[in-house]
């Protein structure tokens, strides 16, 4: 028996039968004592005791004394008792007398004493003087017990036992078939999503569980939807990527290669400009690939950071005074705005180099002649922010989010003549990152982007 519904209703089904079962017996075994203390408080034996005690409370106008005067009764006739064991007479059937205080005052066994209790009272028969009740016969157990019902009540009391099972068996069938249902809702989202999960494992990352309702099953379906939307995106990504590297690599070698052929050939000159040229993509593809191992480092979290106190003014100086020559040659300005009381900050200087590096060259790469290239630092709370802002061209809202993309530009078609690999912004934001710290990007077509990024300040010690 594998399948779950089974297991469920197999267990279910015993719950039922135990719970039923139970509450059958134990009905049956209440009404039927509850019935016989019934009888044998109606009997005309324990009428005619109460008013034999009547009388002796009318005389003496007191129970005093009457522990004396009791003796079990005996079944006289033997109307609804016991016959008692084989040569034996009638039964006889032991009580307590009860006053109005609870007090036992007399008692057919032992000596009296004590009090009873209020529901020990709604099997005693009432003794009544006058219309007043004065005291209680309060019949022992075994009298319940040894009460020999009549064919009528036997007879009753068998009819309500077979109402309590066919009850019993009617409540078992109903509690099965809504139990049945119960488990079905349960097992077939589960059935759903188990063929879903197949289909992924077999590749299909399209496969999606039907969600309904907001139960456990219903969260566990949506969960496995955003776990297959998710592999399907990095799948996606990851074919993106593949394609990307591998655009990227044959590039530069399909340039180098055919230099060299044509050197070979005796087309080209082998000199020191073609040897430059070809060097140019040699060192094309040594960044790529430096680019694509710090990434993998990064994703790996095995990227070594020698972090240290920084003086980030200086640093920042030191950035942009690399950068100056090429601004001076694109006719870009560029400017620092860092406060006096600027905070050091805790990160890898040669790491931290690359990331400013990254920002500046991306905005000097699409900033227009005349254009402007801002630096700026603030402290705020327990990190500084850093921004490089520009007034270039700026990016569309609907490229805003795939800016940190690997491999991803805006302008397809400025691939080549912009240059870069399109790792840049990813390797800044996995370098960021790797400090602690946070980056994005906020931009209005044609008024200029800006790029911020954090860095925890060193701590006080």
């Amino acid at each position: 028996m594998r399948s779950l519904f089974w297991k469920g209703m197999l267990a279910f089904l015993v719950v039922i039968l135990v719970a039923v079962g139970t509450m059958a017996l134990l009905s049956g075994w209440i009404t039927e004592v509850e019935f016989r203390r019934y009888a044998l408080v109606h009997e005309e034996l324990w009428d005619r005791q109460a008013v034999d005690l009547a009388a002796y409370y009318a005389a003496n106008g007191t129970w005093d004394g009457v522990q004396d005067t009791l003796q079990p009764l005996q079944a006289g006739d033997g109307r609804g008792y016991g016959r008692g064991r084989e040569g034996a007479g009638p039964p006889t059937f032991d009580y307590r007398l009860v006053d109005l205080h609870r007090r036992v005052v007399g008692d057919t066994r032992q000596s009296p004493g004590g009090i009873v209790s209020r529901a020990d009272l709604t099997s005693a028969i009432p003794i009544e003087v006058e219309g007043q009740v004065v005291g209680y016969v309060l019949p022992a157990t075994q009298a319940r017990t040894d009460l020999l019902l009549d064919p009528t009540q036997v007879e009753f009391l068998a009819r309500v036992r077979t109402s309590l099972w066919i009850a019993a068996l009617a409540a078992a069938v109903v509690a099965l078939v809504i139990g049945g249902l119960l488990f079905q809702s349960i097992v077939a989202p589960l059935r759903r999503l188990t063929a879903a999960s197949q289909a992924v494992a077999e590749g299909d990352l399209s496969a999606r569980a039907p969600v309904r309702g907001r139960d456990e099953v219903a969260q566990l379906g949506d969960a496995f939807n955003r776990m297959a939307g998710s592999l399907a995106r990095a799948e996606e990504a990851r074919r993106n990527q593949t394609a990307d590297v591998a655009h990227e690599l044959r590039t530069p070698l399909t340039v180098l290669q055919g230099a060299l052929e044509a050197m070979l050939d005796g087309v080209y000159p082998t000199n020191r400009e073609n040897l430059l040229s070809g060097l140019a993509q040699v060192r094309t593809l040594a960044r790529l690939v430096e680019d694509l191992r710090v990434l993998a480092l990064a994703d790996a979290g095995q990227l070594h950071l020698d972090m240290a106190s920084l003086d980030l003014e200086a640093f920042l100086q030191e950035v942009m005074e690399a950068h100056q020559i090429q601004a001076q040659q694109r006719g870009v300005a560029l400017t620092l705005d860092v406060p006096a009381a600027l905070p050091p900050v805790q990160a890898d200087r040669d790491r931290l180099a690359q990331v400013v590096g990254n920002l500046l060259g991306n905005a000097l790469r699409y900033v227009p002649k005349g254009g402007h290239i801002s630096v700026r630092a603030v402290g705020q709370g327990g990190e500084v922010a850093v921004a490089v802002a520009d007034d270039g061209t700026g990016v569309p809202p609907e490229d805003l989010p795939r800016l940190f993309e690997r491999f991803w530009r805006g302008d397809r078609a400025r691939r080549r003549t912009t240059g870069g690999s399109g790792l840049g912004l990813s390797i800044a934001r996995s370098l960021v990152q790797a400090h602690g710290g946070r980056i994005w990007a906020e931009s209005v077509e044609g008024h200029g982007s800006t790029f911020t990024f954090t860095l925890p300040v060193v701590a006080e010690s």
